[in-house]
């Protein structure tokens, strides 16, 4: 058997690692479609609709079952309150509202991202199309905070600084370069989640994988490393829900207050 393994170039193993991850988010696939549209639920969708249900389980359930002699259940959602309240009013005060959407939006990754380290299940946040999604609502919720707090004159005026030298060539630039920023900043947001998700579990695989092109000798060396980098991972995990959230709550606030 490990004669065999052996003779498996490192090309086709990549691909057979990079076809196991991928071919699992068809995993439990319910076929559906509207017309040529398909709508199929598959094993990403499930975990979505799961680290949903986690997310409401905490943040909604768990506020209305406060008592005065609190248990472990309320503690950690008391913590989760008090770490995410920091969220808010990162520019100004007023931008606390948007505190109850962006700790709803940490909650929401950090599930998400946690769940993913389970051996057997879909880690979402490591699907490019669900982390753009994320992305695009991040960038039409700025833009409305932005026009609806400032105008649209104001609003649009603000992108082009006053006192401009050669102000018929530089206000038409730095407006274009401010819009261009607007659209880059949450399409960032998006990448950087999938891409550190998706690179942090395909380095598991690829330690594991070490097993399958060498030998198990090689479990000695790459086991340990896959455990201690799945460590790692909770910690990214933690770190990549809480960049995006505070970045949106930074985004939102600077469109409020944008023309100051």
């Amino acid at each position: 058997m490990t004669g065999t393994l052996a003779q498996v170039s490192q090309d086709a193993l990549r691909t057979k690692i990079l076809h196991t991850f991928e071919a699992a988010r068809h995993a439990w696939e319910i076929p559906l479609h509207i017309g040529p549209v398909d709508i199929s639920i598959n094993k990403s969708i499930w975990f979505l609709w799961f680290g949903a249900a986690v997310t409401f389980l905490i943040l909604f359930v768990g506020s209305r079952l406060l008592k005065d002699r609190p248990g472990a259940y309320q503690v950690i959602v008391e913590e989760v309150y008090g770490f995410g309240r920091n969220l808010g009013g990162q520019v100004g005060e007023e931008g606390r509202k948007w505190f109850p959407y962006t700790l709803s939006l940490f909650v929401f990754i950090l599930v998400l991202n946690l769940i993913g380290l389970i051996p057997n299940t879909y880690p979402v946040t490591a699907n490019i199309s669900f982390t753009l999604m994320l992305a695009l609502l991040t960038f039409i919720l700025t833009q409305y905070e932005g026009f609806r707090r400032n105008g649209a004159g104001t609003y649009l005026k603000s992108f082009a600084p006053p006192g401009l030298p050669l102000k018929p060539v530089m206000v038409p630039f730095m407006w274009g370069i401010e819009v261009l920023g607007e659209f880059t900043k949450p399409l960032t947001l998006g990448m950087r989640l999938y891409a550190n998700i998706l690179a942090g579990h395909l380095i598991i695989y690829v330690f594991l994988g070490l097993i399958l092109y060498f030998g198990t000798f090689v479990a000695i060396i790459s086991v340990p490393l896959s455990v201690v980098f799945y460590g790692f991972e909770i910690f990214v995990a933690v770190l990549q829900a809480y960049i995006f959230a505070i970045l949106t709550q930074v985004y939102i606030e600077l469109a409020m207050f944008r023309d100051h």
